[in-house]
C-alpha cells in the first residue's frame, strides 16, 4: 500500500527544548576529573590543571550564547592545587549541511583573587584548554539522527495502533536539524521532518 505514496504528505518544523541542565550533566561526565597537560619532545605528558567541575548557563556577555564556568586545580609546581574559575563565554556555531554543533567565538574570563594565577590560566586555556573544550562541546549529530530515525521507521513499518481499530503507518524520509536557538534557560531545536503516512482503520467502533 505504500507504493501509492510517491511523494511526502507530510511535512513538520517540530520546536525541541533541551534544558540546559540536561546538558550540563552531558559536559560533566565528559570533562570532570579531565587532567589537561601537554607532550614535550620526550613523549612525557606534564598535566597542569584538573578540572573538578563545570557548570553551563546563558551567557551575560552581550554577542555570547553561553557561560561555562570550570573549576580548575591546578597541578604545576609553582601553583600546586590552586582552585580557579574559568569563564568561557561562548557563541555556538551549526552547520546545518554536515548536521554539526561546535563552539564558533569565545572569550576566557579568570576569577581567581591572584592576578597572576588568572594570566597563568588564562595563558594556558587559550593553548590548551580552550582545544579541550573545543572538543569536547562539539557534537555530531548525523549518527543520532539515523539512529532515531530507524527506530521511529521500525516502528511505522509494523503499524501503530493509536486507538482501537485505528492505526498508524508510514515511512519518515528526512529528519534533520535546520536551526539551534540558544534561550535563557534552554536550548530550542528545531527538527524539518518530512513524511508519508496514512491511517487505516480496520474497525469502527459505536
Amino acid at each position: 500500500m505504500n507504493e501509492l505514496f510517491e511523494d511526502d504528505n507530510i511535512k513538520l518544523n517540530l520546536p525541541v527544548k533541551i534544558n540546559y541542565r540536561v546538558l550540563e550533566d552531558v559536559l560533566q561526565k565528559k570533562l570532570v576529573g579531565e587532567q589537561i597537560g601537554m607532550e614535550d619532545s620526550n613523549g612525557t605528558v606534564k598535566n597542569y590543571v584538573e578540572v573538578l567541575d563545570a557548570n553551563l548557563g546563558k551567557s551575560q556577555q552581550p554577542n555570547f550564547d553561553l557561560t561555562l564556568n570550570l573549576k580548575l586545580k591546578t597541578l604545576t609546581t609553582l601553583f600546586k592545587n590552586k582552585e580557579v574559575n574559568l569563564l568561557v563565554h561562548i557563541t555556538l556555531g551549526f552547520d546545518e549541511v554536515d548536521q554539526v554543533i561546535d563552539v564558533k567565538e569565545y572569550e576566557l574570563e579568570g576569577q581567581s583573587k591572584s592576578w597572576l594565577i588568572d594570566n597563568s590560566i588564562e595563558t594556558l586555556a587559550n593553548t590548551l584548554i580552550y582545544k579541550k573544550i573545543k572538543n569536547k562541546m562539539r557534537l555530531d549529530l548525523k549518527p543520532h539522527i539515523k539512529e532515531q530515525l530507524g527506530k521511529v521507521n521500525e516502528k511505522l513499518g509494523e503499524e501503530m495502533e493509536a486507538a482501537p481499530g485505528v492505526f498508524l503507518s508510514g515511512n519518515v524520509n528526512i529528519l534533520k536539524v535546520a536551526e539551534i536557538i540558544p534561550g535563557d534557560t534552554l536550548l530550542l531545536i528545531l527538527l524539518e521532518i518530512s513524511a508519508y503516512g496514512f491511517v487505516d482503520i480496520k474497525e469502527i467502533k459505536l
